[in-house]
């Protein structure tokens, strides 16, 4: 009887030792997921705002080069469609992005592996004046360590004033 309690005694240690370890190993991985996760939405909102301090007349060119998708593509706010090549062709809407400024909230940011997406809302601002909102989906592909702008897709909101006319230079030819 006393084996038997002994080897009973024994196995339940065992088991125990095997439960707390595994425990501190999930804990570990817990951890190691969190500092990844936060690393991520560090880097991508680094990428954002590398992205919207890049997308005007002015340094689009030299951006779009390093740090932009070659399956890159836009849905504007106004319903203009249009890919990398269109974007950096329409200098009237790049010019728009540079002389106008902008204010940023509610954004949240999530990353599925490679892929980032950041939602959030924009007031648009001209000379002081208010010009309108706008929700916005951004999305980035990390290729070779480096968070490329893959997507953008704005719409205006329903409280904004009617929005300005921003023609592509595509559409009007």
């Amino acid at each position: 009887m006393t084996k038997i309690f002994s080897s009973k005694a024994i196995s339940f240690v065992c088991i125990l030792f095997i439960f707390g370890c595994s425990q501190i190993d999930k804990s570990k991985s817990i951890s190691s997921e969190s500092d990844n996760s936060e690393l991520a939405e560090k880097e991508l909102d680094s990428a954002f705002k590398k992205m919207w301090k890049n997308v005007t007349l002015t340094n689009a060119t030299e951006y779009f080069k390093t740090d932009v998708s070659d399956d890159f593509f836009t849905i504007n706010a106004d319903g203009i469609v249009q890919n990398k090549a269109e974007l950096l062709a329409d200098t009237k809407r790049l010019e728009m992005l540079e002389i106008l400024s902008f204010e940023f909230f509610d954004q949240k940011i999530k990353f599925y592996d490679n892929v980032g997406i950041i939602n959030g809302r924009i007031k648009a601002f001209s000379d002081g004046t208010y010009v309108g909102e706008i929700f916005y989906t951004a999305i980035f592909v990390k290729y070779n360590d480096t968070w490329k702008y893959e997507n953008w897709q704005g719409t205006w909101t329903k409280d904004s004033p009617p929005p300005p006319s921003f023609d592509s230079e595509n559409e009007s030819k």
